[in-house]
């Protein structure tokens, strides 16, 4: 397609989002012809107030869409030629991306096409990747199958967590970014189709999916853990029929025989939980019925069993 892009738009949320809408900005100010927030500052991730005065600051005009049909009647009325979506949470119909002539662009974090879908990174950690990844990929009907403008891969140590990975693919998302966006004014850049083969899924992700199966394998519940870990809701047991969340352990290095979900021993460096294969966890950090502190503070008796 020929036609120029004089006419981009912004959709997205939190902080990614924030950052892309300034590189935005500082590249083709003149081309942005506005932003679509939601307000979500009941999420803890929210950078909601941060986009709203950057937007005020440089008279970016801004849209906090309300719902599917609101974000629709906007990008109706702004005519975009092109979309960059960050942080984007609904889906767009076919007769929308058909609207934008040189459609909608966005950003995922997985190296496409393996985890489509639903919290592709905390699957990815959940499942013991060893790399990881973003794909920046224009939006199609399907799910998240529409073709590649740029991948990047990152190795992962496994004792990081979400959290840390989130922030380097984030700084290496803007690297990225930096250098495409640019390009895309100049018709320089050009979208490789996914190999459909190789395709995987995730499903949505709710709280409650975070509950800790204490008769998996040590490993598999780490992985648990470090996935869901902040920003995320965290990964949670059950003490006193309470939510307890645990936001760090460790492995411990040898065998430890005992009944998944025991409490096996206590000591000032953290509290050991028998795994479904005669391993152990050591738990280190903790939030129990509002309050964040040592696990030992909390778990004081080597008579609890977790559920």
């Amino acid at each position: 397609m020929n036609r120029q892009i004089r006419r981009v738009v912004f959709m997205g949320s939190k902080r990614l989002g924030y950052l892309i809408l300034q590189e935005m900005f500082r590249h083709h100010p003149d081309r942005l012809a506005g932003a679509i927030t939601l307000d979500d500052r009941e999420d803890t991730r929210s950078y909601f107030q941060q986009i709203q005065a950057f937007a005020h600051t440089q008279k970016i005009p801004l849209f906090i869409a309300e719902n599917k049909q609101h974000t629709r009647e906007i990008i109706y009325r702004l005519k975009p030629d092109m979309g960059f979506v960050a942080g984007w949470y609904w889906l767009l119909d076919h007769e929308l991306l058909q609207f934008v002539p040189h459609g909608f662009w966005g950003i995922h974090n997985s190296l496409l096409p393996r985890y489509r879908g639903s919290a592709p990174l905390v699957w990815a950690i959940i499942n013991g990747e060893t790399e990881v990844g973003f794909s920046i990929f224009k939006f199609t009907p399907g799910m998240d199958d529409g073709p590649i403008w740029a991948q990047e891969k990152l190795a992962i140590s496994p004792d990081e967590y979400v959290g840390d990975i989130l922030h380097r693919l984030e700084q290496k998302t803007l690297e990225v970014f930096q250098t495409k966006y640019p390009r895309v004014f100049e018709h320089e850049i050009s979208a490789v189709e996914q190999d459909h083969r190789q395709a995987t899924y995730c499903a949505q992700r709710r709280p409650e999916d975070g509950r800790i199966d204490w008769r998996r394998p040590a490993r598999e519940i780490y992985n648990f853990i470090r996935a869901q870990s902040e920003p995320y809701p965290g990964a949670f047991t059950l003490l006193r029929e309470k939510k307890l969340t645990i936001w760090k352990a460790r492995l411990f290095e040898f065998p430890y025989f005992g009944t998944p979900g025991q409490v096996a021993r206590i000591t000032k460096d953290g509290v050991w939980v028998i795994c479904g294969d005669q391993r152990a966890l050591i738990l280190t950090d903790i939030s129990f019925d509002g309050s964040r502190t040592a696990p030992q503070q909390i778990i004081q008796s080597i008579k609890i069993r977790f559920p």
